[in-house]
């Protein structure tokens, strides 16, 4: 027996809803985006190879279609001015069905948008993992125009 779930609107976020966006796509050929406003966050994936086929587990790289439903670990490129917790540099985790992942923007790869209520924490890379020298990836200067 199946129970069906009510319909029920998503009130997360801030005023701008990121996930009412998904499925559209987000180029800003010629612009650079230096700026994000209310609590959304621009995120690079750290837990992804160059090419966004495989993600990371432990040490081991599977195919991105084999954990479809997951955690995921990035890093805060910006973060707007009514973020609250997470801050520009922070490692944080959340879930892999949420936000507007993006290709290519500002000459990064694996960007995902997120607000920060999204957001389930922010992490470190435990001290087995440094003591092994895998350290996490850090994280890109978005290039900004004058």
């Amino acid at each position: 027996m199946t129970i069906a779930r009510p319909q029920q609107e998503d009130l997360i976020g801030g005023k701008v809803q990121i996930d009412k966006y998904k499925g559209n796509s987000f180029e800003l050929n010629g612009w650079n985006l230096t700026k994000v406003l209310d609590d959304i966050l621009m995120v690079q994936y750290v837990d992804i190879n160059e090419e966004g086929t495989e993600i990371k587990r432990g040490n081991i790289w599977l195919p991105i279609n084999a954990v479809q439903h997951t955690w995921r670990v990035g890093v805060v490129l910006l973060a707007g001015p009514n973020c609250k917790t997470v801050k520009e540099g922070n490692h944080i985790v959340f879930p892999n069905d949420k936000g507007i992942q993006v290709a290519n923007l500002n000459n990064l790869k694996n960007i995902v948008f997120l607000n920060e209520a999204r957001v389930f924490g922010v992490c470190e890379a435990d001290q087995t993992s440094l003591d092994k020298k895998v350290k996490a990836p850090r994280p890109k200067k978005v290039p900004t125009t004058t």
